[in-house]
């Protein structure tokens, strides 16, 4: 079995790391113990081949992209964005679109622009971190109210924190409050997550990156990093916590999950960067364990060994899995009538490969996504940050970058 740990782990040369974790796992793989679904059970490590027969699809994208240019026009909707990080449509339609510094980009369903700096108290913005993610709240059309997560802190001791905050048009987000911050503090500026996602009546989850040198403490259940992370609206843990020793913790075992959605049908999906290799698209189920850093079907970015462990029963293995790496940064359900050949797909962009891919659901009960991810369309060529549809169905790309912008990829009929 591989042993759930329980208290943090002290930060450690990340090349020691790596080989304590495999010698911990050869180890422990030889011991035999009955334990709980969110530890793994003791099994004999599977080659690579005989993995990918289980529900995991490899990505195999075709050379031709789902949509002919002929099929959708683009435009940009508003550029000269610095680091923007989140791009999110309201229910009145209004675009809303962070940027790593704390300002917000707001453009209204006329197309007109503005511009404000939103007060984040202690906003951290080195490496990857900054004003992360936003969201409307449950009650947003009575409201106003939005939740906002974001990195805070120093370079020494920084973590991630969501807060809520009332938006209008003329001041951006005020009265801002704090919901909920992850109880681990780290020193590295990368690895945040920080994706959230409302689960209805006022019940919401947050993703949270392993922070790069702390990958072990994707496995210590009273850790923070390395998990998805369940609240309400007022802070508190969700009812029926898995993990009741520590009860914010609905799902643990990620690296860095950066694309957060839930389906039509209720089942929760994630995608997360794999290190090199092994990016995935997982579901998301209350109490399982995604396996990292104890399997990971990547290596380290030396071309190191991470874990000798392709799958261990009792960690999931993922629905879908990019190797090489494609960087997945966000994911969208797309279930508008304005691209047909789109229905019932995730839309999945990437920062490594510069592209935007759909991912079909229709095998998804029968727990396999795909028999491969489909390229959407080869006239973008840019590190895309984020996605979103607006209320026409029309597909929003953020772009990534120090002159971010969106793209518009409406439908030509």
């Amino acid at each position: 079995m591989i042993v759930l740990l329980k208290k943090p782990i002290s930060r450690v040369n990340m090349k020691i790391t790596s080989v304590l974790i495999v010698t911990s796992a050869m180890l422990i793989a030889c011991l035999s113990i009955s334990i709980k679904a969110q530890e793994a059970i003791s099994e004999k490590p599977q080659s690579k081949e005989s993995l990918l027969k289980e529900p995991v699809s490899k990505e195999a994208v075709s050379k031709e992209p789902l949509l002919k240019e002929s099929q959708y026009s683009t435009n940009v909707v508003i550029d000269g964005l610095s680091f923007p990080k989140s791009i999110e449509v309201l229910p009145s339609g209004v675009i809303l679109v962070t940027q790593r510094d704390g300002q917000l980009a707001i453009i209204n369903e006329s197309n007109a622009q503005s511009r404000v700096k939103v007060n984040l108290s202690g906003l951290y913005t080195k490496g990857q971190g900054g004003w992360l993610d936003v969201i409307p709240a449950d009650d947003f059309d009575t409201s106003s109210t939005l939740l906002l997560s974001y990195s805070k802190g120093t370079d020494s001791e920084n973590k991630l924190v969501v807060v809520s905050g009332q938006f209008s048009s003329a001041f951006g987000v005020t009265n801002i409050q704090p919901v909920f911050e992850i109880n681990t503090v780290r020193d590295t500026p990368v690895h945040y997550g920080a994706k959230l996602l409302s689960l209805g009546n006022e019940e919401y989850l947050l993703t949270s990156g392993d922070g790069f040198d702390y990958r072990e403490q994707a496995q210590v259940v009273s850790s923070h990093l390395g998990k998805v992370l369940g609240f309400t609206i007022t802070g508190e843990p969700l009812a029926n916590a898995p993990f009741p020793e520590s009860p914010y913790v609905y799902t643990l075992g990620h690296r860095n999950p950066q694309g957060l959605v839930i389906t039509s049908s209720g089942e929760i999906l994630l995608n997360e960067h794999g290190p090199d290799g092994g990016d995935e698209i997982n579901r998301v189920t209350r109490g399982d364990n995604y396996g990292w850093p104890v399997v990971t079907l990547g290596v380290d970015y030396s071309g190191a060994q991470i874990s000798p462990f392709n799958h261990y029963e009792g960690m999931v293995n993922p629905l879908l899995d990019w190797t090489p790496s494609i960087a997945p940064s966000s994911m969208a359900i797309y279930n508008d009538d304005g691209f047909t050949a789109l229905k019932n797909t995730a839309i999945v962009t990437a920062l490594k490969t510069k592209r935007v891919y759909a991912v079909p659901l229709k095998n998804l009960r029968d727990g396999s996504i795909v028999k491969g991810a489909k390229l959407l369309l080869d006239k973008i060529d840019t590190r895309l940050r984020d996605v979103a549809i607006d209320k026409n169905g029309d597909i929003l790309l953020l772009t990534d970058g120090e002159k971010g912008k969106v793209i518009r990829i409406s439908p030509v009929n």
